[in-house]
């Protein structure tokens, strides 16, 4: 007979699931607003967002009359399936963050990369002539 050692309740993955499925039920799902920096240089401006483990395909950056929204995806990534969370800060679901642009930036040029879990927007002025 085999014996097999069992913990007196549910993984920590169950207990998160049920938690998710019960807050997702009562109030929607949450949205995250990752963190982000800005910095304007001469005619550009340059946004960063924090992002690890987000595909660049997962990513939207579009202009929205004044407004740079970044928005997406987080899937959740497990190492292994015998993996077990001990600790987890990342949560899957949804983010988005809108920044306010300067003035003159509403009809812009927005050039995006993604590299090392880092998004990079650079939003140049659309020269009128």
């Amino acid at each position: 007979m085999r014996w097999e050692v069992r913990a007196p309740w549910p993984s920590i993955e169950e207990i998160e699931r049920r938690f998710d499925e019960l807050i997702r039920s009562r109030w929607g799902t949450q949205i995250s607003a990752p963190p982000a920096d800005v910095f304007v240089v001469d005619d550009e401006v340059w946004v960063e967002v924090d992002l690890p483990g987000v595909r660049r395909t997962d990513v939207q950056v579009r202009l929205v009359d004044d407004r740079l929204v970044i928005e997406g995806t987080r899937t959740r990534i497990v190492p292994t399936s015998r993996a077990r969370p001990a600790h987890r800060e990342r949560n899957p679901g949804s983010f988005r963050r809108a920044l306010l642009l300067p003035v003159g930036f509403e009809e812009a040029e927005v050039e995006v990369s993604l590299r090392a879990g880092v998004l990079r927007a650079r939003v140049r002025r659309r020269v009128v002539r």
